[in-house]
């Protein structure tokens, strides 16, 4: 338990420290639609990658904003699932708030098909066993916040079938959550693809338990590590959500390191732990998994 309460305060301290300054801090406002319908887009990040600052829009396609003027000269990045991402001036969303995207085009390849037969074991990967009382949450009341970690695959190709997330305690409004799946790097890093090519979301309630989504119908098929990570795009209760008081389950062990990000389009840290014994290679760990067949 020792371990744990070393890593709880260094890991506030490592997030708290890396929040924004909100000195000066001005408001901009607007809407994000298809280019090509003019039809709003849902839950769009937005936000300067450089700076630890952005948000979600809604519904609607609406967003807020918080900034520094001082920022005019950065870029920033808008994105969403199935629409070309674009990176512009900030400057030039300054001076109109409103943002086209252009539906994604995909190209056909050839594609390789698997029998199924050829997916024959069951079984999870990723932490579905959380030590009692490990817990994590959030640091941040931004839309876009994230938390995540790494899976790794066992058997390639591996056929996802659903995932889950582990509530270990929650005490603040319903909270709506996306699920991403990205995919890593040559050095095992988070990079901005998304495997999973749509919006999961999740709605946790007081109750503790997993929150799981049947994924059968992506046919996401995994022939590599990722990132399974969940995101903070929507509060219900009034107010700003305290997010703190949104636990999940967790471990120190050897399976895939943990990741966070404060913001939308933010950049990913590496929590760190401090112990008064050796970790010996030993990670911090979410208790997000996949159930898979392989």
């Amino acid at each position: 338990m020792r371990s744990y309460w070393f890593f709880s305060l260094r890991f506030c301290w490592v997030l708290l420290s890396l929040l924004p300054s909100t000195a000066a801090a001005q408001l901009i406002v607007g809407n994000i639609v298809n280019k090509a319908t003019q039809q709003p887009i849902p839950f769009v990040n937005v936000g300067l990658p450089k700076r630890g600052l952005g948000t979600v829009s809604d519904e609607q396609g609406h967003y807020q904003l918080r900034y520094n003027p001082a920022y005019a000269a950065d870029s920033v990045r808008v994105s969403s699932v199935g629409y070309e991402p674009r990176m512009m001036p900030f400057a030039a969303l300054l001076a109109g708030a409103n943002v086209g995207l252009a539906p994604l085009t995909v190209s056909l390849t050839d594609v390789n098909v698997v029998a199924a037969s050829v997916y024959s074991r069951t079984h999870t990967l990723g932490l579905d066993k959380p030590r009692p009382k490990f817990n994590f949450s959030l640091r941040s009341n931004e839309l876009g916040t994230e938390i995540g970690t790494v899976i790794q695959v066992e058997r390639r190709p591996s056929l996802v079938q659903s995932l889950h997330v582990v509530v270990a305690k929650n005490e603040t409004a319903p909270l709506t959550l996306r699920v991403n799946v990205y995919r890593l790097d040559s050095q095992g890093q988070p990079t901005t693809e998304k495997l999973l090519q749509r919006d999961v979301l999740l709605t946790t309630s007081p109750q503790t338990g997993v929150l799981t989504a049947d994924l059968t119908a992506d046919r996401l098929v995994l022939t590599e590590d990722c990132l399974l990570a969940v995101e903070l795009v929507k509060s219900s209760g009034p107010g700003t959500p305290d997010v703190s008081k949104l636990y999940f389950g967790g471990a120190l062990g050897y399976g895939g390191q943990c990741y966070a990000r404060l913001a939308s389009q933010g950049a990913w840290i590496k929590p760190t732990v401090k112990s008064n014994v050796p970790l010996l290679g030993k990670k911090l760990q979410v208790a997000f998994y996949l159930t898979v067949k392989d």
